[in-house]
């Protein structure tokens, strides 16, 4: 908060000499002291209160919003939430948005929607980010745009969206950028999404052995990932090409519980989910090589 400049003076009155400090761009708050320093504190703590009850007041303003929202009285809603948009509330820039695409309470304008989400997605609201990703993907407001929607996707996915987290991974996926999909395809996956356990598989028996392969786990990074390489390569790949498909390594992640990112290539995309899995041998040369205290993602 101490971002905020301060102006600073002095005074004599009938009780005595004392300090004032009045900030720059808000010149109605104020603190007093008996020296600039108490002044300065003074001022911060009057400063956190205005703050406190302009909020209490921004957010009584969207409320009576939602109220009149809910009892159809759209123009008075549109106004309510207008109030609060101009205070900076990115929920009420949000309904704003919605109610022009509907044509509630105002005309129907995707250009003016769109701006109120653009507005709402720089006061990092996702709900906002993921509707805008909805306009570029779909091209709802000029053309489509995949990459600006795939950013709008991971900046929502980045602030915990689930959904957002499985867009990005299958876009990602799209234009090539397997890692980045695997990521987050993976975190979707482990939130729980079911559209993202069915494209990331994984397979593990961590937990079932204290044994650890001392040998692997003392080379460094660099070494253990060759090893795993070689091991794909002479151990793994000549199995699948007689299914005409293969396997690569896209990711190695080292620690207590070594993680295996693969994706399957050729005739193999979607082995692992048909009923003759390739994954249990996988899981197998992988513990051949680590300990079973090893991870695969298979995508």
């Amino acid at each position: 908060m101490e971002k905020y400049l301060l102006d600073y003076y002095g005074f004599s009155n009938e009780d005595g000499d004392g300090c004032m400090a009045i900030f720059v761009d808000f010149p109605d708050v104020k603190g007093l002291g008996d020296t600039f320093e108490e002044s300065k504190i003074d001022a911060y703590e009057a400063l956190k209160n205005y703050f406190k009850t302009k909020e209490k007041k921004m957010t009584t303003v969207f409320e009576e919003g939602v109220s009149a929202y809910e009892a159809k009285a759209y123009p008075k809603a549109y106004d309510y939430f207008k109030e609060a948009a101009n205070k900076q509330n990115p929920d009420a820039m949000v309904n704003l948005a919605i109610m022009h695409m509907k044509g509630f309470g105002c005309v129907r304008d995707l250009t003016m929607a769109k701006g109120w989400f653009e507005k709402a997605a720089t006061l990092d609201n996702t709900h906002a980010m993921m509707s805008l990703a909805h306009f570029y993907e779909k091209g709802m407001e000029g053309g489509a745009d995949s990459d600006i929607a795939l950013d709008y996707y991971r900046q929502a996915a980045d602030r915990g969206s689930v959904e957002a987290q499985l867009k990005a991974g299958i876009l990602f996926r799209e234009k090539g950028q397997t890692v980045k999909a695997m990521q987050y395809l993976i975190t979707a996956a482990h939130n729980n999404n079911v559209q993202a356990q069915e494209i990331i598989t994984y397979v593990s028996n961590s937990g079932l052995s204290d044994s650890t392969n001392m040998m692997f786990r003392s080379l460094d990074e660099s070494k253990q990932r060759n090893l795993i390489e070689q091991m794909i390569k002479t151990k793994i790949t000549p199995t699948l090409e007689g299914d005409d498909g293969g396997i690569e390594l896209i990711n190695y992640v080292t620690g207590d519980k070594p993680q295996i990112w693969l994706n399957y290539l050729g005739a193999c995309s979607g082995c692992h989910l048909g009923a003759t899995s390739t994954a249990d041998m996988l899981l197998m040369h992988f513990e051949t090589l680590i300990d079973k205290n090893v991870v695969l993602y298979l995508m």
